[in-house]
């Protein structure tokens, strides 16, 4: 089963030169052509022309809309934890059939642990859904998302269940916070905490960081570990082709056994996901 993680969703003409650029239509096809048989879908947060696309509709109210036609492919809440109508977000969604949280510190301008956020964290770890940081270096200042972040708001919601997307690490940016997203996920999802810490190899599978992957798996074991497409890649789905045969080949290089890799390519994500 491929049931993959991570798929930002954009209105039709998000992108004025590519316009069919990460719509449901293209995410449908891409999944057929590459026998994926799930995804997990973010909301169009950004984009050049989402705004005045979505013409003042609510990101994920747009998105469930747009859902109904695609029941392979899942909806994750977008927004922000320290919004002010994050927790209602959260709990209308969830009750809607949305599986996760999609946050990205940097954009959306929050710092992970800081207090403001800790009523959303109460509600997502009640709720048991997971909710996933954007940890890869991507401006802002970086202390506001570094992964060790995710040990504070652990130790305050010890039932949250916390996706560490990129383990730190963007593009070729050297090991990046990869070390910090490690010992996080040592620390709360090792046999002594059972606690729900996951790697997101999102991005992580690439030729310059076969041994980060390598690593990864090893120590958190497959069965903490999410792959994710992070599609479109803004190319559009032949570049995106290229590149996912190209991280699934980087994946087989590691020596796995069939088990690990059915944990990594859907079944970690569908424990997290299904209820």
């Amino acid at each position: 089963m491929l049931f993959l993680n991570h798929c930002h969703i954009f209105p039709h003409g998000a992108f004025p030169n590519q316009p069919e650029l990460g719509t449901l239509p293209e995410l449908d096809r891409f999944m057929n052509g590459n026998g994926i048989e799930r995804a997990v879908a973010f909301a169009p947060f950004w984009g050049p022309r989402s705004k005045e696309c979505l013409a003042g509709e609510e990101i994920n109210a747009w998105l469930y809309r747009n859902l109904q036609e695609y029941p392979r492919i899942l909806g994750a809440v977008t927004v922000s934890p320290k919004a002010p109508d994050a927790c209602a977000l959260l709990e209308k969604y969830f009750r809607l059939g949305f599986v996760g949280v999609k946050t990205h510190p940097p954009v959306m301008g929050f710092r992970i642990d800081e207090p403001d956020c800790d009523e959303f964290y109460a509600l997502a770890a009640d709720l048991g859904v997971f909710v996933l940081f954007h940890t890869g270096v991507h401006g802002g200042r970086l202390e506001d998302y570094q992964p060790l972040l995710v040990d504070n708001i652990m130790a305050k919601h010890p039932k949250l269940k916390v996706i560490i997307e990129h383990m730190g690490v963007s593009g070729g940016i050297g090991r990046g916070f990869f070390d910090q997203a490690l010992a996080v996920i040592y620390n709360h999802g090792s046999a002594w905490t059972n606690r729900g810490v996951y790697a997101g190899l999102t991005g992580l599978a690439k030729p310059q960081h076969r041994r980060l992957v390598a690593d990864t798996i090893r120590e958190a074991g497959s069965g903490r570990c999410v792959f994710g497409l992070d599609w479109p890649h803004l190319q559009g789905n032949a570049e995106a082709v290229i590149r996912y045969r190209s991280e699934l080949d980087v994946i087989a290089s590691l020596g796995l056994s069939a088990s690990q890799e059915a944990d990594i390519f859907g079944g970690t994500l569908a424990a997290l996901a299904d209820r």
